[in-house]
């Protein structure tokens, strides 16, 4: 078990379930230690079997959710980045029809995927949940945002402790961190990034 909050680094916890889960109270991140099986070798077999790459219409349009609120920034020729990809990098191939290219990062699938110092755009799609060292993860991804630049988030948010032991993205055990709207909000405020867009389940959009 953590014994600071890997996203704040606050001590202050005020709830813990079955003795894996830990609630902060101060950015409202909830919290499991990985487990041993799902690390490393483990996590990778484990999102092979995931079927989510471009050739999966389902999950391409699924993961239009996190490009429709910005499609008004989407102009030919700027530079985008898939943070956590996958497998089967489909951000990618959504952003060919608007002219963009984008680089796709995987750590365990394409680690030298980031070409560029800066970019654009990123997207962090369904890899924020995956996160370790949330803020570590957080500081190297608006490292490489440019300034008024773009990310978009998606993560399935917790509505909150009481409904959290019935949640079905807790059953997922690479699932190892969740965040709520004040987390969000908690995330813009202390990296000194502007929430723009949200719908307040699961996708987040941040300018730089």
């Amino acid at each position: 078990m953590y014994q600071n909050c890997p996203l704040c680094l606050s001590p202050s916890h005020d709830f813990e379930f079955k003795g894996e889960f830990t609630h902060c109270s101060a950015c409202d991140l909830i919290f499991r230690a990985p487990k041993a099986s799902f690390t490393g070798l483990g996590e990778k077999k484990h999102y092979q079997l995931h079927q989510n790459g471009p050739q999966h219409d389902g999950y391409v349009s699924f993961l239009k959710r996190a490009i429709d609120p910005i499609k008004t920034h989407l102009v030919p020729n700027l530079q985008a980045l898939d943070f956590g990809c996958g497998p089967g990098p489909a951000i990618k191939y959504i952003l060919q029809s608007y002219q963009i290219s984008c680089d796709s990062y995987d750590p365990f699938f394409f680690p030298e995927g980031i070409k560029n110092e800066k970019y654009n755009l990123i997207f962090a799609t369904e890899c924020l949940e995956h996160f370790h060292d949330p803020q570590k993860e957080m500081v190297k991804i608006l490292d490489l945002l440019e300034k008024g630049g773009l990310l978009s988030i998606m993560t399935d948010m917790h509505q909150g402790i009481g409904r959290f032991p019935d949640w079905y993205y807790v059953k997922d055990p690479t699932h190892v961190v969740f965040y709520s709207l004040n987390t969000m909000i908690w995330i813009a405020d202390q990296f000194g990034i502007k929430l723009i867009f949200t719908d307040q389940k699961r996708v987040c959009v941040f300018e730089k």
